[in-house]
């Protein structure tokens, strides 16, 4: 198995997000498509109860992948508050030698 340096980023919502985000909302998504279609995301959601967003991103290093975040329309807006990035061994099935 050979892992390619990927990214869990886990950003925070603020208190409010669930009002806050409304103004913002189509542009995050349009910025996650993007991720997800270039193949920058491998996975991207929030968790159900609204603390966080859950992103697997590749990158060059934790730098990069926090770039990516930063242009987010969320982190732009105050909808997060906080954002984490840890080194992540994700199994895909290009790590697995299957296509």
């Amino acid at each position: 198995m050979r892992f390619e340096p990927t990214y869990l980023v886990t950003a925070t919502f603020a208190a409010d997000a669930a009002v806050r985000r409304e103004p913002h909302r189509a542009a995050h998504l349009a910025h996650v498509a993007s991720l997800l279609a270039d193949g920058t995301a491998l996975v991207a959601g929030a968790r159900a109860d609204l603390g966080a967003s859950v992103l697997v991103l590749r990158a060059a290093d934790a730098d990069a992948a926090r770039a990516r975040c930063a242009h987010d329309p969320y982190w732009q807006h105050g909808v997060w508050t906080a954002i984490e990035v840890v080194e992540y061994l994700a199994a895909t099935p290009q790590s697995l030698g299957r296509s």
